[in-house]
Formats: C-alpha cells, structure tokens, sequence
C-alpha cells in the first residue's frame, strides 16, 4: 500500500471525506441553530401612563433559536395594534388616540443585542384613555417560515395616576364587590413590587393562583406574573413534574394607602384570562408599617 508521510493513501482520502461531512453537517447545524424559533415579550408590557405622556420603560422582546439559545443581529418589529383595541369594538379612532414611539411613530424595528433581545425607545401616550396592544414581529427570511409574534398591553389613563408605592402598602388587597378572591403585595428592597392573585380558572372549574415580581417605576408597579402548572398535593409533589410558565403581567397604581387599582394583560397564549382592570380596597394593614412614610 502507497504511503505519503506515514498515511495509507485510501485511509487518508476516506479521512478527508469524513472531515468534509462533518464540517458540512456542522455548518448545517449551526445555520439551523441560528434560525429564529421564538420570539418572547421581556419587559414593557402592563405599563401605565397618562395621556400624553411618556411611559417609564421601552419594550423588549427577546429571540431565540430551537434550543434556546438568544440570537443576535436580529430586525424585529414594533407596530402599535391601531383599530384593534383591547377593549373591543371595531372602530378606528383618529392616529392621535393610540401610544406613539418617537416622532409620532407607530411602528418601529429594533436589532436584537448579544443577549438576543431587542429594545424599542420608551413609548408616549395618546389622547386616548384605554387599554392598547403593541405588538412585535419577526419575519423569516423564506416565505415558507413561521412568522414569530409577541403582544404587550399598554394603558392610558386621563387622570394623575397614583402615590409612590411605600412598605406600607404591604398586605392583602381586594374588590369588596367580588369577594371571594383577592392579593397579596409585599413591598420588597431595591423598589421590587411580589404579587400574588388568588383567584379562580376562567371556567370555574378549580382554584388558580399567579404572581411573580417586578419593577417599581414611579407611581406604579409592573409584576411580571407567572402560573405554575404539574404540581401535586404533598407527599405526591415531585419537582420534576412541576414548570412555571408565564401568565401575563399585573400592573397596581394606589390613589390613596387604602385604595388602588391592578390592570392585568394575560399572555395571547391565554385568551380566556383576558386584559381587563379591577379596582383594589385594603384588606389588611402590616403592624408598623406606614404607607405615608418613605419606601
């Protein structure tokens, strides 16, 4: 058998096939890792604002391949859902009504960052007051690809919304006129708002909780809640089955220490839990605590 620098010739040859195989299946696999698969909402949804006014956060959305992975130089688009509110109806208010992003903009496209997630500058309120969706969309580069959607609810309200939210607001909250269901809110360090809804399935058909934390911008709090799914009642409960999937987000502004309101947007995913608001009364008050005084 011919050899060239100690190799079997044939050897060598079918080597260098292997190699070539394996590169291109690599390059396969990597262009397949890096095709858009997801396209989550990370944060600016739930937000609140007067009319005419900016909100306090961008929104982002993140993308992501099938295994997860962010991806980056992404374009992902940001239109403002005119004629389609949330509140229902099918007519289509003046442009003025709807929130806006820069120079009376009502899309915008962003680039995913290293971390696969791409930011919008921070919305403005309309004239309008109501609940209002934007949306973000990822287009494949093939007409034969999935086009990724993610939906974030924004509200314009006409009045000066709120009082800083203190400690004191700690405690459990409800609506007297719906009695039967209700929160908890814990005022934690570093201006984090934990809340959690008690309440029911939309069917009625068992009891349901959700909640998470998150930010406390200003006058408002925007929770990112989410709802756990798998779990069993001890000494049945195994980690393993249990997942937390995101529920939507819950959005508390108080008017005074004993009295507020939680706007709530469900994922799209989750239709029936809807995007509606609900007015709170204190149920309880924490010993020591001060809504007044400073967080």
């Amino acid at each position: 058998m011919k050899l060239e620098n100690g190799f079997d010739v044939r050897a060598h040859g079918i080597l260098r096939c292997a190699l070539l195989l394996f590169s291109a299946l690599a390059a396969f696999h990597a262009a397949a890792a890096a095709t858009p698969a997801a396209l989550t909402a990370i944060s600016g949804g739930g937000q609140v604002a007067t009319l005419a006014s900016a909100f306090p956060q961008p929104i982002s959305a993140r993308v992501t391949d099938a295994s997860g992975a962010p991806i980056a130089g992404v374009d992902v688009g940001f239109e403002v859902d005119q004629c389609n509110s949330i509140a229902g109806g099918s007519a289509c208010p003046p442009n003025s009504v709807y929130p806006y992003f820069g120079d009376h903009a009502f899309g915008v496209i962003a680039t995913t960052d290293a971390d696969g997630v791409a930011t919008t500058p921070a919305p403005t309120a309309g004239s309008g007051a109501g609940a209002y969706r934007v949306f973000a969309m990822q287009f494949p580069e093939s007409s034969t690809g999935t086009v990724l959607r993610a939906d974030f609810a924004l509200w314009q309200v006409d009045a000066a919304i709120g009082v800083p939210i203190t400690s004191g607001f700690t405690g459990a909250w409800y609506d007297p006129d719906q009695s039967g269901h209700g929160l908890l809110v814990e005022v934690l360090p570093n201006n984090t708002l934990l809340a959690y809804w008690f309440a029911f399935t939309p069917d009625g058909s068992q009891q349901a909780w959700f909640g998470g934390t998150g930010p406390i911008l200003g006058n408002q709090a925007i929770v990112y809640a989410g709802q756990g799914t798998g779990g069993r009642w001890i000494p049945d409960f195994d980690p393993a089955d249990y997942a937390l999937h995101a529920w939507g987000t819950l959005t508390f502004t108080f008017t005074d220490c004993d009295h507020g309101r939680v706007d709530f947007a469900s994922d799209i995913e989750s239709p029936p839990w809807g995007w509606r608001s609900m007015s709170l009364t204190r149920l309880t008050h924490v010993a020591g605590l001060d809504c007044s005084a400073p967080r």
